[in-house]
């Protein structure tokens, strides 16, 4: 009997918390006990069915792919069958019959029925009777008649070898009796038997761990569960030895296990493309001779002097397209982007390595000249790998769907889907999700949760490494490791589905003659993730949307409206000094990829001269190259001290000062050097990134020694043969090793540097119109939107206080200034803004009482958006007393709006008509401090002005550090001059109370934590010493040291009036100098001459005896402060 048993029923992580079978683990098990065939039979899904299918061939298992389905009955009783693909045919009707438990409409729940399973029966066998089937129901009950019946019309479907009865045993009761009355039944109605041991976990030591997961699923806890089907350790993945001992006097049972998986066999092909096929239009014979009649027309658009290069490289590329068999794929990337295009939605000049391709660039999917920024086509579509090109495309963010919408329409909507991605448990998660069925208390969970790294890449294992209080808790608390082991069982385990953010699939046939389809909310995804579906040699599309794309498209369509004046942005000059100065600058607060502080930075170093030195710049600041800068820089400021280890590596390097800075420099060096044709040279550049020693040592010996072939012949060159000596390859290969580790895809960086240029050319000729639309962009993203707020008073932009005659939901410009919209008001609502905006198309609002009258039947109208309205500023055109309209809101709103429901209902009103006629009661206005509050409380900043503008001078002579930049700085302690917004209190991770301080400058604001419990208070302005330390995980904090109050007299100035400025008073004022050096200006007048100094010294202002000396030395009335 060896060898005789395969597992038929087993279900994986893919079960998604319905077992625990993680899928590494469980065909290692597999292996270990020798099984050369397993059946994947997940519920109601094929997720994990590639997945498996690879595990096993790795594992030389037979993959056997199936699925356990719900079957629909008349009765609206719902039970389970197991479906096998016995062939390719078999497993296309599976994907069509799983597909159908999502995709079928106006369904509360996944099922089936027979009508489908009729319809898509060939070439599958079934197995019924298991647990959860109708027919165990109906012998359990001895309803005989029901379960012939059953049999009968499952006889209809499939064929009597295809056709089985489920046998398993898990010494759970009942299971001897049903045992019996199902070998009984299989004799009376002629069916064979098979045993299966319905696997849900791996050993049986893992039965809690399933009930765990079980618990996640149905969220309750472990305490909680209760288990019809599951009570008993023994649905795990048995040996055949202990199958056999179970079932020893069913031979033939156990046979038939052995007898099915020899009947199944799907086999995957991972070779072979699937393209869907673009259909030319009438009269042109074939599509090779449409796109090449599209790249001719293209290039004639592109260059206006053709180039015998040009003419080769177009040849070359067109030739490699055609032969590798991508011609469809370029027309239907070209279709959709000339759609787009078409219709005005802005599309990106390019992404990744797409902008390597001229053919891409004469069919304007990309707008970098791959000749002018020497970028290699191999790059892109090496003839010597075999795989699939990836255009990924950038839309506008607003208008991605449209196109989407059209690959739908254009090849159908069976064609076409979004792409499934799967959540997998993190550490963080795991513990909360184990934590909470278990029944710890949740500050227990919490404490525990927080203490592990918030990094993406995570494991317990590190952070037990890297935490020393987690270690310090896993070592002392029992309770906390067994959370922790626990956890841990559960790390990288599948959890839920949902959508890839940008990728889309589209097939030649239907989705499902390839793939199953599922359901991830109210959209149909297809049941393999993204890099399966490539493997399967299906068309995968990234969409993607880009805001910045947004940002352009809306400046550009507001200038034409502010100034009737039309933009192509694909045409501005790349060599402009004005948008070039601005990176020189590092004034790039708003510029895509060029705003964060250390960006900034860098570019105040490089001052770059040019377009290249921006992509060397996009390029070079990521984790890795970065260590590079200093000597990107140096270089660039000093090119006659670079030495090259060969003289020919000049001419690629020359343009980077001597760094390998991209990939593509790494693939120059290896085909000038050692003779690698361009597609050998991408196969070392990727060899390079993936860092595996051995590989590594494999491509050192054939950079340097070259490699022949079989016949002798030479394949590839080598450095030594091709006139380099041995030790300087050595040299090179190490070179090209350390850089090309990190160096970067120059087509990406040239794309996304142009749209950076693109940006900023918008910034500095248009500045009004592209931080409005910058501004609208990030609505709803605090931290940038007040990083915006305040770029745009930098910049002198006038800035509009929120208007009920003129702001739009949005915010809009206004006689060259920015008008901020009712969007900023907090509690706001987009349909009122609707009807304020309606309203006065019949005329402005004159009075606050008139504004409530007109919009009085509008039923999105509340008191607090008044209220926030008048507070935000938005009457004052029309009312100048703010307090006055706030005193007197509730009533009028309440009267007027009572006014207005009565007159709807017909209902006499008893508001005296005379009312409307009565004034507001005279109160006196918000001060400018209260007026300012209001201001930050309902929109979030200040307009009018900020607390801090009084102390600009003062804060400038302090060279304090801006918030700004005090988030990006290493460790250490810097001061910065702040005014409080709010004082907190929260409990920290030990129960102590915190004080938290929200502070704001005029570049942003920030949490800081005062440990000293320093009296530090709202609405007051301090100079803070802030120490600033980054934990372990990597979080930055801001813990404050010391802090000072400014007060007023910090920033008045002193102005002493003299008869003249004579050796004797010169004296004097030195004295007073000395004695009382401080913060604040000294103006001297010398009416003599009637000129004005000012002292380079400053005076204390605070000590009143200089006040007196002042008076003694000069006269009463010599002084004025102010």
């Amino acid at each position: 009997m060896a060898n005789d048993f395969v597992h038929l029923n087993v279900h994986t992580e893919y079960s998604l918390l319905n077992n625990y079978n993680p899928m590494e683990k469980l065909i290692e098990k597999a292996k270990e006990l020798n099984f050369k065939a397993m059946a994947i039979t997940d519920y109601n899904n094929m997720y994990g069915v590639i997945d498996f299918y690879k595990r096993c061939k790795k594992n030389s298992i037979k993959p056997i792919i199936g699925c356990e389905l719900t079957l629909s009955y008349s009765n609206d009783e719902f039970y389970n069958i197991i479906l096998l693909a016995k062939n390719n045919l078999g497993y296309k009707n599976l994907c069509k019959l799983v597909s159908n438990l999502y995709v079928v409409e106006n369904r509360n729940r996944e099922f089936i029925t027979f009508d489908e399973l009729e319809k898509y029966s060939k070439n599958l066998i079934l197995i019924v009777g298991s647990k959860r089937s109708f027919i165990r129901k109906c012998l359990y009950s001895e309803d005989i008649l029901s379960a012939k019946n059953e049999i009968l019309n499952f006889k209809s479907l499939f064929n009597r070898e295809d056709l089985f009865l489920e046998l398993n045993f898990h010494f759970e009761e009942n299971d001897e009796l049903m045992m019996n009355r199902y070998l009984e039944f299989a004799n009376e109605v002629n069916i064979e038997t098979v045993v299966t041991n319905d696997v849900h976990y791996l050993e049986n030591t893992d039965f809690n761990l399933f009930k765990i997961a079980r618990c996640i699923s149905k969220g309750v806890l472990l305490s909680e569960l209760k288990e019809d089907n599951f009570t008993q350790a023994e649905y795990f993945l048995k040996s055949e030895e202990e199958m056999l001992k179970i079932f020893s006097t069913l031979e033939d049972s156990m046979y038939n296990t052995k007898m099915i998986a020899q009947r199944c066999n799907v086999e995957f092909d991972f070779s072979t493309y699937h393209l869907p096929e673009y259909k030319v239009p009438d009269g042109v014979s074939t599509k090779e001779d449409y796109l090449h009649s599209l790249i001719i027309e293209g290039m004639k658009k592109r260059y206006e002097n053709l180039t015998d290069e040009i003419k080769k490289r177009l040849n070359y590329e067109f030739s490699v397209i055609n032969k590798m068999g991508f011609t469809d794929y370029f027309l239907i990337v070209w279709d959709f982007v000339n759609f787009a295009k078409k219709n005005k939605i802005p599309v990106g000049p390019g992404r990744g390595s797409g902008a390597n391709s001229i053919v891409a660039y004469c069919l304007e999917i990309t707008d970098i000249d791959p000749i002018e920024y020497d970028l290699i086509f191999e790059r892109f579509l090496n003839p010597e790998r075999v795989s699939m090109p990836d255009f990924d495309i950038d839309f506008c963010n607003e208008r991605r769907e449209e196109v989407i919408d059209y690959v739908i329409k254009k090849y159908g909507k069976n064609h076409v889907s979004q792409i499934i991605t799967f959540g997998t448990m993190k550490p963080r998660a795991a513990v909360r999700d184990i934590g909470r069925v278990l029944g710890y208390k949740l500050s227990t969970v919490d404490k525990v949760a927080k203490l592990i790294p918030n990094n993406l890449d995570v494991t317990f294992k590190n952070a037990l490494r890297d935490s020393l209080e987690l270690k310090k808790l896993y070592d002392e608390d029992i309770n906390i490791k067994k959370l922790i082991n626990i956890s841990e069982k559960f790390e990288k385990f599948h959890r839920h589905i949902s959508i890839h953010a940008a990728g889309i699939v589209i097939t030649k046939e239907e989705l499902t003659e390839y793939i199953p389809l599922s359901k991830s909310g109210e959209n149909i995804v297809t049941q393999f993730n993204m890099i399966e579906l490539e493997e399967l040699g299906l068309l995968k599309m990234d969409f993607l949307g880009l805001r910045t794309l947004t940002v352009i498209d809306d400046t550009i369509k507001l200038v034409k409206k502010n100034y009737n004046r039309d933009i192509d942005i694909e045409k501005i000059p790349l060599n402009d000094k004005n948008v070039l100065n601005l990176f020189k600058t590092a004034d790039t607060i708003g510029i895509f990829q060029f705003e964060s502080t250390g960006m900034r930075l860098f570019l105040k170093d490089l001052k770059a001269d040019n377009f290249d030195e921006l992509v060397a710049a996009n390029s070079l600041f990521r984790p890795g190259p970065m260590n590079q800068i200093p000597n990107y820089i140096k270089n660039k400021k000093n090119p006659s001290g670079i030495r090259y280890l060969d003289k020919r590596l000049e001419k690629y390097l020359k343009s980077t000062y001597g760094i390998i800075v991209y990939q593509e420099q790494v693939m120059q060096i290896a085909r000038e050097l050692a003779g690698y044709t361009w597609g050998q040279a991408d196969n070392l550049r990727k060899a390079i990134g993936k860092k595996h020693m051995d590989i590594m040592e494999y491509n050192r010996k054939i950079f340097i020694y070259g490699l022949d072939n079989l016949d002798g012949s030479i394949k590839i060159k080598g450095c030594i043969r091709n006139g380099v000596d041995e030790k300087l390859a050595q040299n090179i290969f190490d070179l090209i090793v350390e850089f090309g580790n990190y160096a970067f895809n120059k087509s990406h960086s040239a794309c996304y540097s142009l749209n950076a240029y693109r940006t900023a050319y918008l910034k500095y000729y248009y500045p009004l119109e592209y931080m409005v639309c910058l501004l609208n962009s990030v609505i709803n993203y605090e931290r940038q939107f007040f990083l915006y707020f305040q770029e745009i008073k930098r910049m002198g932009i006038k800035i509009l206080l929120p208007s009920v005659n003129f702001s739009f939901y949005k915010i809009s410009t206004e006689n060259k200034c920015m008008r901020v919209g009712f969007s900023q008001i907090k509690g706001f609502n987009k349909l009122l803004a609707k009807d304020i905006i309606e309203a006065r198309k019949a005329g402005k609002f004159k009075n606050f009482k008139e504004f409530l009258e007109r919009l009085k039947d509008s039923k999105n109208m509340s008191l607090i958006s008044i209220e926030n309205l008048i507070k935000s500023g938005a009457f004052d055109e029309i009312e100048k007393n703010r307090i006055e309209i706030l005193n007197s809101c509730e009533t009028l709103f309440t009267q007027i709006v009572s006014k207005s429901k009565n007159e709807l209902s017909g209902q006499l009103s008893l508001i005296s008509s005379d009312f409307m006629q009565e004034k507001f009661v005279e109160s006196k206005n918000f001060s400018k401090d209260d007026t300012l509050e209001f201001e930050k409380d309902v929109l979030g900043f200040y307009i009018s002005a900020h607390p801090l503008d009084s102390y600009k001078e003062y804060i400038k002579s302090k060279n304090s550090m801006k918030l700004i930049d005090l988030k990006v700085l290493d460790k250490g302690i810097y001061k910065v001059i702040v005014y409080v917004n709010s004082v907190k209190t929260r409990k920290s991770k030990k129960n102590k109370t915190l004080k938290i301080i929200n502070v704001e400058d005029f570049s942003s604001s920030i949490e800081l934590l005062n440990v000293k419990d320093l009296d530090i208070n709202k609405g007051k302005i301090y100079e803070i010493s802030v120490k600033v330390t980054v934990n372990s995980f990597g979080n930055t904090n801001f813990t404050i040291i010391d802090a000072d109050e400014i007060y007023d007299i910090y920033i008045k100035k002193l102005y002493i009036k003299l008869d003249s400025l004579d050796y004797d008073t010169k004296k004097k004022l030195g004295e007073f100098s000395e004695k009382y050096n401080g913060e604040n200006q000294v103006i001297l007048y010398i009416s003599s001459n009637h000129k004005t100094l000012k002292l380079e010294n400053k005076f204390d202002l605070r000590n009143e005896n200089l006040l007196v000396e002042l008076e003694d030395n000069f006269g009463k009335d010599c002084f004025y402060i102010s």
